[in-house]
């Protein structure tokens, strides 16, 4: 189909929104952003035409469950036929096919003076991802009351700053010295080039594929590509964790 371009570098680009609507719907879980422009190449290699959106996965599970998408003055109605989601935030979505892929650790972020403990966060400017919307805000949150105490008081607190979205929020709130420090994902801080601490509690956030009903039969044939070693080798590039079963 013909088009016509108003694209104004700097101006009205969509990071997060990208491909072609008359393809394969994809909705993924935002830490991945990087990831999509190799993953969307990869595929149309394939052959397969796609539109992949990278929005927070609370979000993603209202897009699954049929709600619009909307940025600025643009309505996105188009429903995801593949999704991308934390394992616990697929409850209640209806699914053809699942499977766990990658994982990647906690991190948090930072400017100046190093972090060395989670329980530093309480007493710096800090931002953190949304438990409500995020699945590493709800895991953040999870580490940090069973390691340093009242997690209400720490986001009550004046120096701290809680996302919408986080993938976009914090690089820019960071790199304007609004805050001292940002809660992401090592894969985020690794591709930022930011210094970070790891807490060591061994808990991971995983991300699983799921193949929704409405899925027509060329989002099922892409669906079965997402399990194969060139998407693997995309992921561990990024410095993801694949944990998927060929």
């Amino acid at each position: 189909m013909d088009s016509v371009d108003i694209t104004l570098p700097g101006f009205n680009v969509l990071v997060d929104v990208k491909g072609d609507t008359s393809g394969v719907a994809l909705s993924l879980a935002g830490n991945q952003w990087f990831v999509v422009d190799e993953l969307v190449h990869y595929l149309n290699s394939l052959g397969f035409t796609v539109y992949v959106e990278t929005i927070p996965p609370g979000l993603v599970r209202e897009r699954a469950l049929g709600k619009a998408l909307r940025v600025g003055a643009l309505t996105v109605n188009l429903r995801p036929e593949i999704v991308s989601l934390p394992p616990q935030m697929l409850a209640g979505i209806p699914t053809v096919d699942t499977f766990e892929y990658a994982e990647s650790e906690v991190a948090v972020a930072y400017q100046g003076k190093p972090v060395e403990d989670l329980c530093d966060i309480r007493n710096r400017r800090v931002a953190i991802p949304n438990p409500v919307t995020e699945g590493i805000g709800a895991l953040l949150r999870d580490m940090y009351s069973e390691a340093c105490g009242d997690y209400l008081e720490l986001i009550t607190k004046g120096s701290v700053y809680l996302t919408r979205i986080h993938h976009r929020e914090i690089p820019e709130l960071m790199r304007h010295g609004v805050v001292d420090a940002g809660v992401m994902w090592v894969t985020e801080a690794r591709y930022w080039g930011l210094p970070y601490f790891a807490p060591s509690t061994g808990r991971r956030g995983k991300l699983v594929f799921a193949l929704l009903p409405w899925a027509t039969d060329k989002a099922r044939q892409l669906f079965r590509q997402l399990r194969s070693q060139k998407v693997k080798e995309i992921y561990e590039k990024y410095g993801f964790k694949w944990i998927a079963q060929p």
